[in-house]
């Protein structure tokens, strides 16, 4: 067995499937694991490493104060701030060349008031548990939406034509998982998730998943990618995601936390 090593939580919900299994492996193989809730008083000493799954400002400022004190956390906080703000998020994303939605800010007031000349869709410009993701058809959805959502600061991209799947791809520490669901703006189908293996990828995403990470300097994150006629284009980059029912995520989440506890720096994302 590796040194032991102590792990942080920083979480809400320490009971959460990916990391309760982590959780499980890690104290099977003697390490430490405990757990800090956000909004609760700062737990006494440093642990080796955090695993940041909470976004909340508060849980980015208690990781913050553990990254200044020497504790390597994961993802970053710069990292998973950045993830944050969808217009800085698809900035960094398109100057790093990756195929990103094109997007703006904008106000639904604002929106509500212009003709709407193609669907788009409006998303939270914060990305957070419930925000706002909608497609907008016309000026009288938008004033719906601005009804809705008063002062919502939000970010509008073009409705990409695509097969009514989102792509669900993620990678812990380089090992890649991936499933599609049926998108929120997409009519019902029979079936809301499908498994996708990763060999099944289409040519090229693995790659784009990589190079996603090594922009943004995630090592635990999610990428949303639409099938289009022009191609993959991507819509959403997420930092620590839930990875539900991946068989393997338990397993490469704690074989990171104990590597990067004993000292190695995680690598970038590359195909399982």
């Amino acid at each position: 067995m590796s040194a032991r090593a102590h792990v942080r939580l920083l979480t809400a919900d320490p009971d959460h499937p990916l990391l309760a299994a982590a959780a499980a492996l890690l104290r099977a193989d003697g390490h430490v694991v405990d757990s800090q809730h956000p909004d609760a008083p700062e737990r006494p000493g440093a642990p080796d490493v955090c695993l940041l799954k909470a976004r909340t400002p508060q849980a980015l400022a208690l990781a913050a104060r553990l990254e200044e004190r020497g504790v390597p956390v994961l993802n970053p906080v710069a990292a998973t701030a950045f993830c944050q703000d969808r217009q800085r998020m698809a900035d960094r994303a398109l100057a790093a060349g990756l195929p990103f939605a094109p997007t703006r800010t904008a106000g639904l007031a604002e929106l509500a008031e212009r003709a709407v000349h193609e669907p788009v869709v409006v998303k939270s410009l914060h990305s957070r548990r419930g925000d706002l993701v909608a497609a907008v058809h016309d000026r009288a959805g938008a004033r719906r939406l601005a009804e809705r959502w008063p002062g919502e600061p939000v970010v509008v991209q073009p409705l990409a034509r695509n097969d009514g799947w989102d792509h669900k791809l993620w990678a812990v520490d380089g090992r890649l998982f991936a499933e599609r669901r049926r998108s929120e703006l997409a009519a019902p189908a029979a079936v809301a998730r499908e498994e996708l293996p990763v060999a099944a990828l289409p040519d090229g995403w693995a790659e784009l998943v990589r190079a996603a990470g090594e922009a943004f300097g995630l090592q635990v994150y999610g990428v949303d990618v639409l099938d289009t006629a022009d191609g993959p284009l991507i819509v959403d980059i997420n930092a620590f995601p839930g990875i539900r029912g991946q068989q393997g995520a338990p397993e490469a989440l704690a074989a990171l936390a104990t590597a990067v506890a004993a000292g190695r720096l995680p690598s970038g994302a590359r195909a399982a």
